[in-house]
């Protein structure tokens, strides 16, 4: 976890900086199996059983009733803890109704639900609110995870208008990947690490995934994962001591140079990490073309946010537009590069 990490100045500073977080940004954390008090609906009661779970509810009507689920991989699911990870259109239909709050001992994610036990922690980001939802027992903190997502991203307006409702479930690491974030803004993170240890960080990865409200046309596909990528990296980067300049460089330039990715054509960088990585670096000669052409007034992030305002699929000539609506210039050479020119970067590369 973050503090127990290089970079701050001594564990009780940190502890200070957190719980200013929680506390001026009226974060909540609490145990929540069963409804709230002032949503009786129907809640989950129990969880017990490996590889086939069974799952003890109360339905609306106050009656309890078990469905049981058969092949939960055992690392999915803690009866001593009380809580599993199954497929959500194994729920029926009282609990199916009610997954979006985890004060019903269910949390809905893409496919899968965690029911059971949990600890959650909220904050408001940005217009907006992050959940950070815990199964019990997991050594994660779920206030600490999202007070860190708000002191280190909470300081970017992404959205010009935003009422999301952001919910990150830590869960073990047999999903298979490092976190996902669905399209209703609720996905997962098996890393139980804060950061990841160069300059990047999964749980603000997938934040920024949920922030991007915006559209893109094929050409364009791209930028949905090389901003995460590169937005956690400068978020990291700008706010906390323990990422350095070099890290940032060294974390965008360590993969491979992907020379076969064209970045406005999906089928060469599909599978491959292309579009995380060249196209993170990409963004980051963007960024620091709007930095040195506006004096440090305007980044990328004024490049996001203002997709995010507009109704049609961003396609590069977009994209390329909104650049130069911020340096005031010709940025043509944008285009060249999405498109596959790869001069184009190196002639216009400024120091990031």
């Amino acid at each position: 976890m973050l503090d127990q990490l290089p970079g701050f100045r001594t564990p009780a500073v940190l502890a200070v900086v957190v719980l200013a977080v929680l506390l001026t940004g009226g974060a909540v954390t609490l145990g929540a199996l069963g409804p709230d008090v002032d949503d009786p609906g129907p809640s989950v009661e129990s969880v017990s059983g490996n590889g086939t779970v069974t799952v003890t509810y109360v339905d609306a009507t106050g009656a309890s009733d078990q469905f049981a689920v058969p092949g939960v991989d055992p690392a999915l699911s803690n009866a001593g803890h009380d809580w599993a990870i199954v497929n959500r259109s194994s729920l029926p239909s009282a609990l199916r109704a009610v997954d979006g709050e985890p004060g019903h001992g269910v949390v809905g994610f893409g496919e899968w639900a965690l029911v059971g036990a949990v600890e959650t922690a909220t904050v408001p980001i940005d217009g907006s609110t992050l959940t950070v939802v815990v199964p019990a027992g997991r050594d994660v903190d779920p206030a600490r995870k999202a007070g860190f997502v708000e002191a280190f991203a909470g300081p970017y307006s992404l959205s010009p208008e935003s009422d999301e409702r952001v919910v990150l479930v830590s869960v073990p690491d047999a999903l298979p990947n490092e976190g996902l974030m669905y399209h209703d803004d609720r996905g997962y993170v098996t890393i139980e690490a804060f950061w990841d240890g160069d300059a990047h960080s999964v749980w603000i990865h997938e934040y920024v995934h949920a922030r991007q409200d915006f559209r893109t046309a094929d050409g364009m596909e791209w930028f949905r994962e090389a901003s995460a990528r590169y937005l956690s990296c400068r978020f990291m980067y700008e706010q906390y001591e323990g990422v350095s300049e070099a890290d940032l460089r060294d974390s965008l330039s360590a993969r491979p140079k992907y020379e076969s990715v064209v970045l406005a054509n999906r089928t060469t960088w599909e599978g491959t990490g292309g579009n995380y990585h060249a196209g993170a670096r990409l963004l980051a000669a963007i960024d620091a073309e709007l930095r040195a052409e506006t004096g440090g007034e305007h980044t990328l992030v004024d490049v996001f946010r203002t997709m995010n305002a507009g109704d049609e699929p961003v396609t590069v000539e977009r994209f390329v537009e909104l650049v130069e609506r911020q340096t005031g210039n010709d940025q043509s050479w944008i285009a060249a590069a999405i498109e596959g020119d790869r001069t184009a970067l190196e002639r216009n590369k400024r120091p990031s």
